[in-house]
């Protein structure tokens, strides 16, 4: 029995492969695909089937692979911005963390890390001043973020030259990924 030929425009999208890409999977024309997809042409039951297997073959290929939902720390701990480096430093010995997103209203503006902290305190700086400091005075670049849907390479790529990937869902930062994170999918 012939598959029904609305699947494979619909599939291709939801899988998120162009004509092209979808064409050298099932060994097909590109123009075979186009045909197909706009009822220009009757194609063959073998067509049809290596079309179809290929689309099969790619969704199954896709859902192997992990999201950066799956690995996510949800709770995110992080420090505001206009508080006190001396604070800033409790809350990272408090809950354990070498690095610590920076918020203002709810919005990621930086970071903070023991390296930054450790170049202030070598820099010959008396403690005391450093203590008042505002973490906005010497945070550094906010984590990059991305979607909680995102491949998980996409975050572990970033993390080769980060500490830590905002997750991102509808706009708002629901969790963080750190290296450590990415031994769970172990």
């Amino acid at each position: 029995m012939m598959p029904d030929l609305e699947e494979i425009p619909r599939l291709r999208k939801a899988l998120g492969l162009t004509q092209t890409a979808i064409a050298r999977l099932a060994n097909v024309s590109q123009s075979t695909i186009v045909k197909i997809e706009k009822r220009q042409m009757n194609p063959s039951y073998d067509s049809v089937k290596r079309i179809m297997n290929a689309l099969q073959a790619e969704l199954k290929r896709q859902e192997k692979k992990a999201l950066v939902d799956q690995i996510q720390s949800r709770k995110v701990q992080y420090v505001e911005a206009r508080i006190p480096l001396e604070s800033a430093v409790n809350e990272m010995r408090r809950w354990k963390f070498s690095q610590m997103p920076v918020m203002h209203n709810g919005h990621p503006v930086g970071s903070i890390s023991d390296k930054v902290i450790n170049n202030l305190i070598l820099s010959g700086r008396d403690p005391k001043d450093l203590a008042r400091i505002r973490v906005d005075e010497v945070m550094e670049p906010a984590f990059p973020q991305v979607d909680s849907k995102a491949p998980v390479e996409l975050a572990a790529g970033l993390l080769r030259h980060y500490d830590a990937v905002l997750v991102t869902a509808k706009g708002e930062v629901t969790g963080i990924v750190t290296k450590s994170d990415l031994m769970k999918l172990l």
